[in-house]
């Protein structure tokens, strides 16, 4: 059994695409995508942050959630480019424990954000003349801190489970990064438990987020079933719209990742490809929806276009 400085894994990424040609567009292709999820996650917050109208709970959320998709994909995508490019394909044993985590953290902050993102909705819609004094700067910032605390629970807790296991002898792993199902399956001992644990765990959570969206837009629903004018219906959809695209497209992604990654006729490739363009897809839309959905966004970024034009 090797000790944690001596043992590495090897990401095999794309086993289907070795030869140089392909793996010049998938690293064209992933590097174009992630310079794009840069521009936009970042100029999004600096937008939000400078602009003084912005700084209400609605957008500190947006600017929460970017962050959290610029974590996902920054842990994710260099690690692949390094493999493509210069076929840096090891990981060091601990490097490959710390990506895990940082990638099922980064996904849980997300989901956690956009949870705190419903009640939002549901309190501007359900009760409006409360909103101010519901959600505060203090309960808004009290709300992030639970969720970006809260979202290392899981992450932990399976990865403590998971170095309880020995590593003695298989190393590569058929992935472009380290995740717990790909970490726990190099043990040389019965991993049963830890993958019970990986799918509870993961399941119990997008469940959980479910409930909350659809509880969430149930009341938000009924609420705008009792409006009577056309502005009232518009007000609202521009309240809500952009959110419910957002938690749709994540949502729907998932599953999709989920559901082709237990179909034996996907190959591995095609779920490796899946995972992967599941990790870009969320943060590069994500700013798109907020800017064109979102009347005071797009203002704000005419102002600062038109400032530095």
């Amino acid at each position: 059994m090797y000790n944690g400085t001596e043992f590495e894994f090897i990401l095999l990424g794309f086993p289907a695409f070795q030869d140089k040609e392909s793996k010049s567009i998938l690293s064209a292709f992933f590097f174009s995508v992630y310079v794009l999820i840069l521009l936009e996650n970042l100029f999004i917050i600096i937008v939000i942050v400078i602009d003084e109208n912005l700084h209400k709970p609605m957008y500190i959320f947006i600017c929460n959630l970017a962050l959290a998709d610029l974590l996902i994909t920054t842990v994710v995508i260099p690690k692949t480019l390094a493999n493509l490019i210069f076929n840096l394909n090891t990981i060091s044993f601990s490097a490959c424990f710390i990506q895990a985590f940082a990638y099922i953290y980064g996904i849980n902050a997300q989901l956690h954000i956009l949870a705190a993102m419903c009640y939002d909705r549901v309190v501007a819609v359900c009760n409006p003349l409360q909103y101010v004094i519901v959600m505060s700067n203090k309960s808004v910032n009290t709300m992030l801190l639970i969720c970006w605390t809260a979202a290392s629970v899981f992450p932990l807790f399976l990865l403590c489970f998971a170095l309880r296991l020995s590593f003695c002898g298989p190393n590569k792993i058929p992935h472009c990064y380290c995740d717990h199902g790909s970490i726990i399956k190099m043990s040389c001992t019965d991993f049963t438990l830890n993958s019970v644990l990986g799918l509870v765990c993961g399941l119990g959570l997008i469940i959980a987020h479910v409930i909350i969206f659809i509880f969430s837009y149930a009341k938000i629903i009924a609420a705008v079933l009792k409006i009577k004018s056309a502005d009232g219906y518009m007000k609202a959809f521009s309240t809500c719209g952009a959110h419910l695209c957002v938690v749709m497209t994540t949502l729907l992604s998932a599953a999709f990742v989920y559901i082709s990654s237990r179909i034996p006729s996907f190959s591995m490739d095609a779920r490796v490809m899946a995972a992967t363009v599941q990790n870009l897809l969320c943060p590069m839309l994500n700013p798109i929806i907020y800017s064109l959905m979102t009347k005071e966004i797009m203002e704000s970024i005419k102002k600062v276009i038109k400032k530095i034009s």
